[in-house]
C-alpha cells in the first residue's frame, strides 16, 4: 500500500513538474505588400510605389554579379507622408543588416525582408506579380 502511495505520489509531481515552462516571443508577422497597393498597420501605412530596377540574375543563368532589385515604398503616418524609401536587396549584404527598416515606432516596426517573383530565365515578370514580404513586429 505504502508503495502504491509512492507511485502516485511521483507520477503527480512528475506531471506538475513536467509542463513546459519555455517563454514565447511575440510572434513575427510576414505580409505580403503587392505593386501599388497599400497596408495599414496601425496609424502607419505602407505603399509599395515602384520597381527601379530588377538586376537579380535569374534562374537557370550562371552570372558573374548576383544583382540586386531597388524598390521605392512609401510610408504615410496619420494619414500624412512620412517618407519615400528606396530599399536595395542583393545576396552580398548579410541577412539582418539587409533588411530595408521602413517604420519603427514603440509600438510597432515594419521591414522590407524581400521582393518576390525571383525572375527565372526566358520568363518575363507582369508588374503586378511583384510584391514585398515585409516582416510586421508589435
Amino acid at each position: 500500500m505504502k508503495q502504491l502511495i509512492l507511485v502516485c505520489l511521483i507520477m503527480v509531481s512528475v506531471q506538475l513538474y513536467g509542463q513546459d515552462s519555455t517563454k514565447v516571443g511575440t510572434p513575427i508577422i510576414v505580409a505580403k505588400l503587392y505593386l501599388g497597393k497599400s497596408l495599414n498597420i496601425d496609424n502607419v501605412e505602407v505603399k509599395f510605389v515602384k520597381v527601379l530596377q530588377d538586376s537579380r540574375c535569374p534562374k537557370g543563368v550562371t552570372c558573374i554579379w548576383a544583382g540586386e532589385v531597388i524598390v521605392l515604398v512609401d510610408v504615410f503616418k496619420e494619414g500624412k507622408k512620412f517618407e519615400t524609401q528606396k530599399i536595395t536587396i542583393n545576396s552580398k549584404i548579410p541577412l539582418k543588416s539587409r533588411f530595408g527598416n521602413l517604420f519603427s515606432s514603440d509600438d510597432v516596426t515594419i521591414s522590407a525582408l524581400n521582393v518576390q517573383p525571383y525572375p527565372i530565365y526566358d520568363k518575363k515578370i507582369n508588374p503586378e506579380d511583384y510584391y514585398i514580404q515585409l516582416e510586421i513586429k508589435r
